[in-house]
């Protein structure tokens, strides 16, 4: 009778007649219990109804004791597992899901499950696996093939990602986050041909979604079609206005196809959004430093620089812009942050050796031009001022032997006239 009532539930669950099965199933249950409590079924029955009812632990107790009574019995050990995951008992759920992939291998749903709860324990490898489990046992497992994709992507095989999501596609191809999350794995691996044409398809389902506009604004970057990464990144940013990245990205986006005021409108108001977002001022600086508004490309860059003291552009540029102040201090100061974090940087060896010199610390500029010319042996320049270091230290015969050097194999340089002037008067 318990299991009658039951199955006259699950079909009507929602009804009131439904809900007046669920007692009557659950009434004749413990009458079936306290008659012989060795048979399995009426617990199941409880902890079904429980389960269904949010009410987790009571389904957890009568769910073990149908298991306990019949443990191997895989839609016990099934269900029980389930309760526990929604109790996040996670390594429990772990234990029971396993043991009923073993009592039922074909059993998909065993396989996925299980994936699910090994991710959740931080068992990635093993989630894996026992998703590709669950599609050697039903191949067109939509569900199972989007898992595999996204721990692909998570573990930066983006290439695998893109099979995955694709496969999954094969099941569900309108399946909107799928979609998305197709575009990003091919965004991920740098090909922006084929994520263009599945954001297209996923904003034909749905144009207004913030994040898959900005996704399209950021391939669209990617294919230097700035004009349509405009359009993208606008829709994003009317859509969330309070996002700031996405402004920051309206603002690349604006200063790429050279719209400089947008962008800098744009990188303002993304600074404003967020106290700490980098990216926008290193920006604002870099467009300050090239037009000559120094104060401006100070003011912005310091702000950065407070956020993240040892971030490489923030350094990078605030050396740049003191050193075109000729604050030599500061910006010897700020390169040599910048090659703390970019120790083989060459651009920065080679503008840290000139802050040297202009700072008139010619040994330390010898060194940095030295170290430079260990990492690129070619460095026309560097051999140039190098040459020039050594005049101004009098030390002559090195002057003779790099300008020497620079003039013998590379008889084009632009300053070979200046580099003849001089070894002629050494």
């Amino acid at each position: 009778m318990s299991e009658a009532y039951y199955n006259y539930y699950t079909e009507n669950r929602n009804t009131p007649a439904g809900r007046e099965a669920s007692a009557k199933a659950i009434e004749h249950a413990n009458e079936a219990i306290a008659s012989d409590n060795t048979q399995a079924l009426p617990h199941f029955v409880i902890g079904r109804i429980a389960r269904d009812a949010n009410q987790t632990e009571r389904a957890i107790s009568a769910l073990r004791e149908a298991v306990r009574l019949e443990p191997n019995n895989y839609l016990y050990v099934h269900d029980l597992a389930r309760s526990l995951f929604s109790a996040r008992r996670y390594q429990e759920a772990r234990e029971h899901f396993q043991n009923a992939a073993r009592i039922n291998p074909n059993s998909e749903s065993a396989w996925y499950n299980l994936g699910g709860t090994l991710r959740m324990l931080n068992r990635q490898d093993e989630a894996l696996a026992a998703y590709r489990q669950a599609i050697a046992v039903k191949a067109d497992y939509f569900a199972a093939h989007r898992e595999i994709g996204r721990i692909l992507i998570a573990k930066g095989d983006a290439g695998g990602a893109v099979d995955a999501f694709s496969k999954a596609l094969q099941y569900s191809p309108n399946d909107y986050t799928t979609l998305c999350e197709l575009g990003a794995a091919y965004s991920r691996a740098g090909n922006f041909s084929q994520a263009e044409s599945v954001f297209a398809r996923a904003l034909q389902i749905n144009s207004n979604d913030a994040q898959t506009n900005y996704n399209m604004a950021v391939v669209k970057l990617g294919l230097k079609k700035y004009s349509e990464a405009i359009t993208f990144a606008k829709s994003a940013v009317d859509s969330n206005p309070d996002n700031a990245v996405y402004v920051y990205t309206l603002g690349l986006a604006c200063e790429e196809s050279g719209a400089v005021d947008l962008a800098i409108n744009a990188y303002k108001t993304a600074a404003a959004l967020d106290a700490k977002y980098l990216r926008p001022r290193i920006n604002l600086g870099s467009i300050y430093l090239t037009s000559g508004n120094f104060d401006e490309a100070i003011a912005v860059l310091n702000e950065a620089y407070a956020v993240e003291p040892g971030n490489f552009e923030a350094n990078n540029n605030l050396g740049a812009v003191y050193a075109k102040r000729e604050n030599w201090a500061s910006s010897i100061n700020h390169y040599e942050r910048a090659l703390a974090a970019r120790q083989n940087d060459q651009t920065v060896h080679f503008n840290l050796a000139r802050a040297y010199a202009g700072a008139g610390d010619l040994q330390k500029a010898q060194t940095s031009y030295q170290t430079l010319l260990r990492l690129s042996p070619d460095n026309w320049d560097a051999i140039f001022e190098l040459g020039m270091t050594y005049v101004s230290l009098g030390q002559n015969s090195d002057a003779k032997r790099y300008l020497q050097d620079l003039v013998n194999r590379n008889p084009n340089y632009s300053g070979k006239a200046e580099a003849e002037r001089i070894l002629r008067s050494l």
